[in-house]
């Protein structure tokens, strides 16, 4: 008796990820498509691990779009997704062995090492309680955008309140979102409340639920894309396998719990 509870608790989530993934991916991967098929994106972070720590479920869905439609191959296109790193990660100097991590990681999603450009600007160097200054950002960035039809970044939160992941989407609202450009859509990763981000696969309802997926139609503003389980696997290893350097005890913590993994919202600005 007491086994068959543990088969059940543990069961039950498996069956929330399965049906939020399989059952409610084909509007979802519609809505994806519509608004990123045959399009130039640039995803612009701040240092290296934040494309497998916060954005692997949109890579993952980005991938498996170009790989329907451009003729069925796994990587991306050269001139569909870029990584734009504002820094090489370099606050315990290992900025060079963390900007070829975060090739190496590229590679994991499809991302080939000439799709990843990584700057090294003194002005912008990664520290926790420091933001960029915007102009200096887009000095860098937008000579990189200039054919780019979609940028996806950080929120106003910066998911983890990094100053550095604020900064970018300061940048992005002063310089993109305000530009007027009808042509290039800006779409920013959503922040949650501390407890919603280390729940899991179990806030995958629960962002469905928040972006009114069930009860209204907002899909030309929001996104829901959800990793399945070898998606998640794979965005694991590229953590552990290529950021070996960021390693420590308190990232497992992050593979393990964070709904970052397995779900990502996009909103539209």
């Amino acid at each position: 008796m007491r086994w068959r509870k543990i088969i059940i608790i543990i069961l039950i989530p498996v069956l929330i990820w399965l049906i939020t993934k399989y059952v409610l991916r084909p509007p979802n991967a519609r809505t994806l498509s519509s608004h990123f098929a045959h399009k130039r994106i640039a995803m612009i972070i701040a240092h290296p691990d934040d494309e497998a720590m916060f954005f692997g479920p949109t890579l993952h869905a980005l991938r498996q779009l170009a790989v329907q439609t451009n003729t069925g191959s796994s990587a991306l296109p050269e001139t569909n997704l870029r990584i734009l790193c504002l820094s090489t990660g370099n606050a315990d100097n290992l900025g060079e062995t963390r900007s070829g991590e975060l090739r190496a990681s590229a590679a994991h999603f499809g991302v080939p090492p000439t799709n990843v450009i990584i700057f090294d600007d003194p002005r912008v160097q990664d520290q926790m309680g420091v933001k960029w200054p915007t102009n200096v950002i887009a000095s860098l960035v937008e000579p990189y955008l200039t054919d780019v039809d979609v940028v996806i970044t950080f929120d106003h939160g910066g998911v983890s309140g990094h100053g550095n992941h604020i900064s970018l989407n300061s940048f992005a609202q002063e310089y993109l979102s305000s530009q007027g450009d009808s042509h290039r859509e800006v779409w920013v990763l959503r922040s949650t409340s501390i407890f919603r981000k280390y729940i899991s696969f179990f806030d995958i309802p629960c962002t469905y639920i928040f972006n009114h997926r069930f009860f209204s139609n907002h899909e030309e503003r929001s996104l829901v894309v959800v990793s399945d389980v070898r998606e998640y696997a794979n965005t694991r290893d590229a953590m552990t396998q290529a950021h070996k350097s960021q390693m420590r005890w308190f990232r497992w913590g992050w593979i393990s719990l964070s709904r970052y993994m397995v779900v990502n919202d996009l909103h539209l600005l």
